[in-house]
């Protein structure tokens, strides 16, 4: 019973998002909008952790599974792949190297304040 609950406030939660994403003037992925949400029903405790618990530990454990439709997909547009190797390859090394030097210059923005919290006390 308690797994049937977890999983209606995650479908609620979905719900709402993919209402919020309709109502919206311009397109915005539901996921996003359902992690947005959930997060702020945490940090607002209307949804505590143990609320999740067992259907989190559910989906991170059999998360592999739902990858695989998109390893078939890949694999049935292979040639697409062959033609456009170069760019996917080149995109996603710029896309890691913008986000290792954002989160390098996050992690010093944060040291900085907390040195400068640090120095108050």
């Amino acid at each position: 019973m308690k797994i049937l609950l977890e999983l209606g406030v995650l479908f609620l939660v979905s719900l709402l998002s993919e209402a919020a994403a309709a109502m919206l003037p311009f397109e915005f992925p539901p996921a996003i909008l359902a992690m947005f949400i959930l997060i702020v029903l945490l940090m607002l405790k209307v949804v505590r952790e143990e609320h999740l618990e067992n259907t989190s530990a559910f989906f991170a454990k059999y998360m592999a599974i739902f990858f695989i439709p998109a390893g078939v997909e890949i694999m049935n547009h292979l040639d697409l792949f062959r033609e456009t190797w170069f760019y996917i390859i080149a995109v996603s090394f710029i896309s890691l190297l913008t986000t290792f030097l954002a989160a390098a210059k996050a992690v010093e923005i944060t040291e900085r304040l907390m040195a400068r919290k640090g120095g108050r006390e």
